[in-house]
């Protein structure tokens, strides 16, 4: 789960270029959901994409400019020191539920994740705890007529039933 991260799907349709849209979806998986911060570091963005200080900081005034729902993608702040936000993906972020220190968008993701997890099918299958050799073995001393009744579905191995078969021929 660590290499999981949300991000605005409508962010495809805005005019950006392979870098910018690759840059903006790193910074998307560092945003801090919890907190709403965004954590950009222009010697990380440089070390992941191959690229110097310069052109990070380049790349990051033009993805400034960009905006989706009269926001910029990107707000540069300098002070003291630069500090960076990302002001659309905090927006895309609060209209799914996910806000400061609040868990509603957490306990929908929690819930879907659940919802995927439990629909495991569980099968009950005949000699469940055979490996697949003595799978073979067992259905190979089973009678012809015992041996049809068998359908693929029932056996863990189903390509065993077919080998078997296949071999009393």
């Amino acid at each position: 789960m660590s290499k999981f991260y949300l991000t605005d799907p409508n962010i495809n349709t805005l005019p950006l270029t392979d870098l910018q849209f690759r840059i903006y979806q790193y910074l998307c998986a560092q945003y801090n959901v919890k907190k709403q911060q965004a954590f950009i570091r222009i010697v990380n963005v440089g070390g992941q994409f191959q690229l110097t200080k310069d052109e990070v900081q380049k790349e990051l005034i033009e993805l400034s400019k960009i905006k989706h729902l009269d926001l910029p993608l990107i707000s540069i702040e300098q002070k003291n020191y630069i500090s960076f936000d990302m002001p659309v993906h905090k927006k895309f972020l609060e209209s799914i539920g996910f806000k400061k220190y609040q868990s509603p968008g957490w306990r929908i993701l929690n819930n879907h994740l659940n919802e995927i997890n439990t629909k495991i099918i569980k099968t009950d299958y005949l000699y469940p705890r055979l490996d697949q050799y003595e799978l073979y073995d067992q259905l190979d001393d089973l009678p012809t007529v015992e041996l049809k009744k068998i359908k693929k579905s029932q056996l863990k191995y189903p390509w065993k039933l077919d080998e078997v078969i296949k071999n009393r021929t």
